[in-house]
């Protein structure tokens, strides 16, 4: 829309250093610094880690695996002229042909997230068409905007789901016991294996009761992991978006508290009885906000880097989450609202576009200046480096 790439741009390095100044459609300030601080201490930490397990990875014989990819090379006429293969890094493994983090990957590029911000000038306001966000798990930067992603996405599905169904929504919470960070991934293999054999069941399923009606049409799954810094120990759990029909809590297919802690004790093959919540929305017609709020739960993990922490602690906590973490899907859709997402096409969120997370329209004949910002160190903020005035 923009093509700024050969553009001639004023060069405003010569200038008054000029801070970036970022207001939502709300007037409320967007603090890009605080993002950018919290990604640059991730970043610290992965470093850390990098080193202090590289002595553990060599032990366990971990080495990086290639793949042969074949890039087209076209002319100016878009015709192929030839094709170049290569050998590219695919990701560590161990002996076992298990995937590893590679935390010094991780580290380089979280370190770089967010360095680079475009934004186009449209009545004094910004609006961001460029930027270079690495998508690494955990990363704040990254995290903050796939939430409001997930916000914008699960509020779509719902306008949906208000116009074509008589459904409505329900929040569930599904909990398991508090567990230690050496324990956190096997304590989350076993909730995935529960969340799935609870969808498979036969009060919830009618494909394999089909003599019973069902319950959940549709559903958003977003994992929760908050930690306690005073007994050192992490709470997963899951919150849901369920559907259900508009009589459901006056039929008899009404589930009380009770019977859903059941179902979930025995879908995740616990020995106690967990802590369950379910209860209505009060969701009003055309006002999701409640309903979508559900979905920022699946990135608040990144609350855990503001703990005030050793760095010590703080790098051992990132650590296991981060490897109990690595390719999860740490969120998903069921039933009619993973119908509605592919009508929608909307993408896996590790493959969402993070500069454009609504629908906000940008009227380009309004537009007045591109403005590029670039993390200073130096002064640890964004600074204005280029503009460009569209109008001359």
């Amino acid at each position: 829309m923009y093509p700024y790439y050969n553009m001639n741009i004023k060069n405003c390095q010569q200038k008054k250093e000029k801070i970036l100044k970022d207001f939502n459609k709300s007037g409320k300030y967007v603090n890009w610094r605080e993002k950018k601080m919290s990604s640059l201490r991730l970043a610290d930490s992965y470093k850390q880690i990098s080193k202090a397990i590289s002595e553990e990875y060599k032990q366990r014989g971990v080495h990086v695996r290639h793949k042969k990819v074949t890039r087209r090379v076209l002319d100016r006429n878009m015709n192929i002229i030839n094709e170049i293969t290569t050998l590219e890094s695919a990701g560590l493994y161990d002996l076992n042909g298990r995937r590893v983090v590679n935390y010094e990957k991780r580290a380089e590029n979280i370190r770089f997230c967010g360095s680079m911000l475009d934004f186009v000038k449209v009545d004094d306001k910004l609006k961001l068409i460029k930027a270079n966000f690495c998508k690494v798990p955990l990363c704040p930067m990254c995290q903050w905007r796939k939430s409001m992603r997930i916000f914008f996405e699960v509020s779509k599905i719902m306008s949906v789901i208000e116009k074509k169904y008589n459904y409505i929504p329900v929040f569930l919470t599904l909990t398991v016991r508090n567990c230690s960070a050496e324990n956190l991934g096997d304590i989350l293999d076993d909730m995935f294996s529960g969340w799935h054999e609870l969808m498979r069941s036969g009060t919830l399923n009618p494909k394999v009761n089909k003599e019973k009606k069902h319950i959940v049409q549709g559903w958003f799954r977003a994992l929760e992991i908050t930690y306690n810094d005073k007994t050192n120990e992490f709470h997963p759990h899951f919150h849901v978006i369920m559907l259900v029909e508009k009589n459901y809590f006056k039929s008899s297919d009404y589930l009380k508290t009770e019977e859903w802690v059941q179902l979930w004790r025995k879908s995740a093959k616990l020995d106690y009885d967990p802590v369950c919540d379910i209860r209505r929305t009060r969701n009003i017609k055309g006002k999701r906000k409640e309903v979508a709020e559900v979905a920022k739960y699946t990135y608040k993990d990144a609350e855990i880097l503001n703990k005030k922490l050793s760095d010590e602690k703080k790098t051992e906590v990132i650590k296991y989450l981060s490897g109990a973490l690595h390719q999860r899907r740490l969120y998903a859709y069921g039933g009619v609202m993973k119908d509605i997402a592919a009508e929608l096409k909307i993408k896996d969120i590790d493959k969402a576009d993070l500069v454009n997370v609504n629908d906000e329209k940008i009227d380009s004949s309004l537009a007045t200046m591109i403005l590029r910002y670039r993390w200073n160190m130096g002064i640890s903020n964004y600074v204005l480096v280029e503009e460009k005035n569209i109008l001359e």
